[in-house]
């Protein structure tokens, strides 16, 4: 049965269905069922309506779940795939379609969309869009045209619409509306809806113990002294948002990175420094209560040793030399190997191995573990005494991380002691790694202490850690096998596959089981015990998994397992389980849980919630509600003192918003001498872009200013301003790729030869400095592996290649507005022929343009014989198996078919930068 929608939601419905707005919805609330709604209401052939800025999985859940509900016609995704005919028939035909906005720009520009038809539009993700991005392009194309349709936004995350100055009006500038809609968790409806029926929630607060706490507070003192000490060396940062309470969460990074990127070449050693050490110690507060003792300790160790990424001791950091440090290795010592008894210090100063041989091994186990197995005997306890109830149902379980739910269930199925023995075991072959003499005393530790660990637990431990040993498949434990074999019995639930688990080195986590659930069957005792239950074969018992034999069925999910935003909601839906045990708190998937509860109110539903008293995974999970609802506040009192003008939808014929300003970018009427002899055009301003180019900024800023932007796909240059100026832009980034592969020298060639006044235009951003090469790389003289020495040949070899910086898209398309001025308008029929050197005019949609770059970049292949290879061969597979012979006749060429022909055939010698130089410079 579907679950039902709650008032809320129909509330919520409605509004947007009357009213065009903006929803800002908080996270876990349902944002996706509110989006099947309108979904479903126009999923029809009559109506034609276009969403944007949505993901693959996105697309793939919304059709999942419309094909469910038993939706006639459903939505299409429209990709490079299909062809500008065939998005022309799909447009025709109506409904929903998913569609990128780079080929729905450049279909709104050619024409090519009839926008006339569309009766919509919906934005998914819409903190996302900005006043260069190209949703705002589209949507500002769509209006110009398009009068009456509809545009609705949707967002589930508050934060970003506080990120500025009147970030929300300019979002909803940006969108066409004047409408927001906020629905947060506080909200009066929201809260009546879902307090209706409740799930039954049990806290339980687990006290860490002392040596957790001592560590806990350790970390917490030294990034109270690295903040304190970021925050003197940077007297310019922005003290409210560097604090320790931020430095918990990962959006710190991104705060971090925005204040200091600007300045980043300037800023000392001990800055970037302490910008690393803040990120490895937040790593250390969550393996602290995330894992076991010994994968902490590891961790703690690759920091000191050098093989994780911090340079803490190498580089000889603050904090490395104050007492909190010293507690914390001290701590993290004693809660694998014990507390250090009063040995003198030349006792304590003697080979590791004789030391690590000595002590007596402590191996502490996560209090959570002992908190967990209490619940589920409780569970089990009450499900036996309830008669009336049939069955027990089933338990989920739900960590952080796919490493945290291997352990529950390693745990879970063979106890904790057996557990951190074979951590312990990985973490001396780990160390027999470090150095030759360290690996010698390391081999000697590890097998004085498996032989003292075998005396401690008897003959029945040594074989049992002999059985569990890692060396070959055939020794696999006997819960293993269990598992695997009820993995295979779920799998209608989940797809078959073996567990792949690699040995934890350094911060990189271990990569474990590709699914998402890890299923393990728990039989308990009379006293509340856990032991695993004997394995049935591979179909024995269909049917039977979930009820009457092995229950309770408990079930671990890890809740960053998956890149689908969905994951959560479909586990819950499909499992439908009675309990759920949340091991890490979430508060998306607590509002998920509620959603659950009150869209199925006859399920029995009781939630325990696990935490640590005074930790920082409670400080953390308290931080994410507080920012949320602070942000939700800010948006409630910007809404209120928000002046909206009418027309701001721009549904009326002289909307400010779609005014281009075309005054400014005419042609002036005072006569100039750049016009070389040349009329001038005193029509639209146009610039023909190579449709490659739309993955940019700059488009929308050039239509923006008032001038006609005509999208072609262009073999010389990627934009014709005139017909004498060509433009080839480039990055920094690809500026420099381009002169070390050579491809800027044969694109300044074509440029040169088809157009007068060919321009390189390099991009780069005012707010973050670069340099083309260090100053230690600076020589008096020419060389050929300098870049500045390659710009400088550059010019030499091409003299009338004219040279521009700009410091962002925006001053670009001014640039381009004043080179455009006393100029006539480029021709789209020349234009598109330049370059290609034939007599037939070839649609440049007839072949991929990402086909014709790969392949022009191939030796043999040219502009002039580029259309001839696409008309004869299919495909890369037929190419490589032609013949010489074969590839002469296509070609027409003998020696460009040999190049071509060697080229697929034989290795390939490395060429470097300056023997393509010099080999140009030669021949010419």
């Amino acid at each position: 049965a579907r679950d039902r929608s709650m008032d809320f939601e129909n509330q919520m419905f409605v509004e947007l269905l009357s009213e065009d707005g903006l929803i800002i919805l908080a996270r876990g609330l349902g944002l996706d069922r509110l989006f099947l709604k309108f979904l479903k209401l126009y999923s029809d052939p009559h109506n034609l309506v276009l969403v944007l800025n949505t993901s693959s999985v996105q697309e793939s859940h919304y059709k999942q779940e419309l094909t469910t509900d038993n939706v006639d016609h459903l939505p299409r995704s429209i990709t490079n795939e299909y062809s500008a005919k065939e998005r022309e028939v799909l447009y025709l035909r109506g409904g929903v379609l998913f569609i990128t906005s780079r080929i729905l720009v450049v279909d709104l520009l050619r024409r090519q969309c009839p926008v006339d038809r569309v009766a919509g539009i919906l934005v998914c993700n819409a903190h996302r869009v900005t006043d260069s991005s190209m949703e705002a392009f589209i949507l500002r194309l769509y209006r110009q045209d398009n009068k009456s349709g509809f545009i609705k936004a949707f967002s589930d995350a508050p934060e970003p619409f506080t990120n500025g100055f009147c970030q929300l009006e300019r979002v909803m500038r940006n969108l066409f509306l004047r409408h927001v809609y906020l629905w947060p968790r506080f909200h009066a409806t929201v809260g009546a809806s879902l307090s209706r029926h409740k799930p039954d929630v049990v806290e339980l607060r687990q006290q860490m113990t002392p040596a957790m706490t001592a560590i806990q507070l350790s970390i917490l003192d030294i990034m109270k002294a690295c903040v304190a000490e970021l925050k003197r060396t940077n007297p310019a940062l922005d003290t409210d948002e560097v604090t320790v309470e931020n430095c918990m969460s990962k959006s710190f990074d991104q705060v971090i990175k925005m204040q200091l990127d600007p300045v980043w070449n300037q800023l000392g050693p001990k800055t970037k420094q302490l910008v690393f050490d803040l990120r490895m110690l937040r790593t250390l507060l969550y393996f602290l209560t995330q894992y076991d003792c010994v994968t902490f300790y590891n961790y703690l160790e690759s920091v000191r040793s050098g093989r994780s990424d911090s340079r803490a001791f190498s580089s000889h950091s603050a904090w490395v030399f104050m007492e909190a440090s010293n507690t914390l290795f001290v701590k993290a010592r004693e809660r694998v190997y014990g507390a250090l008894d009063s040995k003198s210090k030349a006792e304590k100063a003697a080979s590791k191995a004789e030391d690590t041989a000595e002590e007596g091994l402590r191996l502490e186990e996560s209090p959570k573990w002992h908190l967990l197995s209490m619940v589920l005997g409780e569970v089990h306890r009450e499900g036996r005494s309830n008669t009336a109830m049939e069955g027990q149902g089933k338990i989920l379980v739900v960590a952080n991380d796919e490493r945290t739910c291997y352990q529950l269930r390693e745990y879970l199925c063979g106890g904790g002691h057996q557990l951190l023995q074979r951590q312990f075991q990985r973490l001396l072959a780990c160390k027999q790694q470090v150095g030759a003499t360290g690996a010698a005393q390391s081999s000697s530790a590890t097998s004085e202490t498996q032989t003292r660990y075998q005396l401690k637990k008897g003959p029945t431990a040594s074989k049992r850690s002999a059985s569990g040993s890692r060396g070959s498949s055939s020794s696999r434990p006997a819960k293993r096998k269990k598992l695997e074999a009820q993995k295979a019995t779920e799998s209608d639930k989940e797809e078959k596959g073996e567990s792949s688990q690699e040995e934890f080195e350094g911060s990189e986590l271990d990569k474990l089981e590709e699914n998402e659930l890890f299923m393990a069957e728990m039989q308990f005792d009379s006293g509340g015990g856990l032991h695993a239950v004997q394995p049935r074969p591979a179909g024995e018992g269909e049917g039977q998994q979930f009820g009457v034999i092995a229950e309770p069925l408990v079930i671990l999910h890890a809740l960053n397992s998956s890149d689908d935003p969905y994951h959560l909601t479909k586990v819950l839906s499909e499992l439908r389980p009675r309990y759920i045990i949340m091991y890490d708190a979430e508060m998306k998937f607590v509002r998920q849980i509620e959603v659950f509860k009150a869209s199925n109110p006859g399920m029995p539903l009781r939630v325990y919630f696990l935490l640590y008293d005074s930790s920082i995974e409670e400080q953390k999970y308290l931080t994410s509600l507080r920012k949320e609802k602070e942000a939700f506040q800010q948006l409630i009192k910007e809404r209120a003192h928000m002046v909206v003008p009418v027309d701001r939808e721009g549904k009326v014929a002289d909307s400010t918003l779609l005014q281009r300003d075309p005054s400014s970018a005419a042609a002036p009427e005072l006569p100039r001498s750049r016009r070389a002899g040349g009329s001038v055009d005193k029509g639209p301003q146009t610039v023909i872009v190579d449709i490659r180019e739309f993955r940019s900024t700059l488009p929308s800023l050039l239509h923006k200013r008032g001038i006609d932007i005509i999208p072609l796909t262009l073999e010389v240059g990627d934009y014709i301003l005139t017909s004498d100026i060509c433009v080839e832009r480039k990055s920094v980034s690809d500026l420099i790729g381009s002169l070390n592969s050579g491809r800027l020298y044969n694109q300044a060639t074509a440029m040169t030869r088809h157009y007068r006044k060919p321009v390189l235009l390099i991009e780069f951003s005012e707010n973050r400095p670069f340099s083309l090469q260090s100053a230690s790389a600076m020589h008096s003289e020419v060389s050929y592996q300098d870049i500045s020495s390659k710009l400088v040949l550059l010019t030499l070899h091409f003299p009338n290649l004219r040279i521009l910086w700009c410091p962002s898209p925006y001053a670009t398309a001014e640039l381009f507005e004043e080179l455009k001025a006393g100029y006539s308008q480029p021709d789209p029929e020349v234009a598109v022929t330049v370059g290609q050197d034939t007599l037939e005019k070839t649609d440049s949609t007839t072949y991929s343009a990402l086909a014709q770059d790969f392949l022009l970049k191939l030796p043999g292949i040219n502009s002039k014989n580029l259309r001839f290879l696409m008309n004869k061969v299919k495909d890369m597979q037929e190419l490589v198996s032609m013949s010489k012979q074969r590839l002469e006749e296509i070609l027409g060429n003998d020696a460009n078919a040999k190049l071509l022909w060697n080229f697929l055939h034989s290795e390939l010698e490395t060429q470097t930068a300056s023997a393509k130089i010099r080999s140009i410079i030669r021949s010419k």
